[in-house]
């Protein structure tokens, strides 16, 4: 951790260790297994309470599916999740359930994530019907407050989402996920199918709801400028792996991986004196038959013969133990 970094003394809440989802690949006549889709490829990282950890890289990495997995709802093919201290791995489906109470999550599509034969009334109040909490008087309350707290009138309660807008459909989703008091919420692109100027309001809405309520997120976005905006720390996905984890301010002033270097260079710059953009060529590594050694060494612009046959390790700089990088570029300490 950073020095002065609030999270630095707190146990993780969300701990995920080597952590892989691989999808299997079946052909020929009898549909047998001839191969695996690795999306998730060894991940290991650790979330505190009332942080915010942004997930970045391009579309096809694995930052859904590493969402999905870790809130269990997409089984893992190994590794570790721990909640709050407590092994989720691989309790049942009725052993998970008091923990899906601390565990919610915001989708992407605010029009494909909701009923539309639901009122938002009935979509908001649909966890603490499951859960059994409270009376129907209270269960209506919760409701009634919920919506106050995402910037809805109560009239919205008997309206259904093709009523609303894409930024007030996204706001019935953070109610529903609100509903049960949840520690940690996984957002999944939450902002990317918002016009720009909704986006900004639903991204001050998660920083107020996170600063008021202590939520830890995992803000999954493929948007530089928006995981800036709203995280604590950043990791950056690249086929299947976490190749930099850094804290935010640090990472968008020093990046250390190339291809965090890359994406920055991409990030548009109001005045003239941002980064020069770096344009990768090279072939893209398939997730089903990566490359050898290090995953990006196909699009490199500083490729050694190091990187083309051994894998890097996820490690921290020399003398910088607030980050991690898995770059051969990078003197790595003990």
């Amino acid at each position: 951790m950073a020095p002065g970094d609030p999270f630095a003394a707190a146990a993780p809440l969300v701990e995920v260790t080597d952590l892989r989802k691989y999808f299997p690949v079946r052909g020929g006549l009898f549909r047998r297994v001839v191969g695996q889709v690795k999306a998730v490829d060894g991940v290991t990282l650790a979330l505190r309470a009332g942080q915010t950890l942004g997930l970045v890289g391009e579309s096809g990495c694995g930052k859904s599916t590493l969402g999905r997995t870790i809130l269990r709802l997409q089984e893992p093919t190994s590794g570790s999740i721990r909640f709050d201290g407590v092994d989720l791995t691989h309790l049942t489906r009725r052993q998970l359930l008091p923990w899906r109470r601390q565990m919610q999550a915001v989708f992407q599509d605010p029009y494909g994530s909701l009923s539309p034969r639901r009122t938002v009334a009935q979509t908001v109040r649909e966890p603490l019907d499951v859960h059994r909490v409270g009376t129907a008087a209270e269960r209506s309350a919760r409701v009634a407050e919920l919506l106050d707290v995402v910037g809805l009138s109560p009239l919205a309660a008997n309206r259904y989402p093709h009523e609303f807008s894409g930024g007030q459909r996204q706001r019935v989703g953070i109610a529903r996920a609100l509903a049960l008091n949840p520690q940690f919420i996984v957002a999944d692109e939450p902002v990317s199918a918002l016009d720009v100027s909704v986006q900004s309001q639903v991204l001050n809405l998660i920083a107020r709801l996170q600063r008021e309520l202590g939520i830890a997120f995992l803000f999954i976005s493929h948007d530089l400028a928006v995981i800036q905006h709203v995280s604590d720390q950043i990791g950056v996905m690249y086929l299947g792996k976490v190749v930099e984890l850094a804290p935010a301010a640090l990472l968008f002033r020093k990046p250390l991986h190339p291809y965090t270097e890359a994406l920055l260079s991409a990030v548009p710059q109001v005045d003239h004196q941002g980064r020069k953009q770096i344009v990768l060529s090279g072939d893209v590594g398939s997730p089903r038959n990566p490359p050898a050694g290090c995953p990006f060494h196909t699009r490199c612009p500083k490729v050694m013969d190091i990187c083309r046959s051994t894998p890097p390790v996820l490690k921290s700089p020399a003398g910088d133990p607030s980050r991690t990088v898995a770059c051969h570029l990078e003197g790595t300490g003990p």
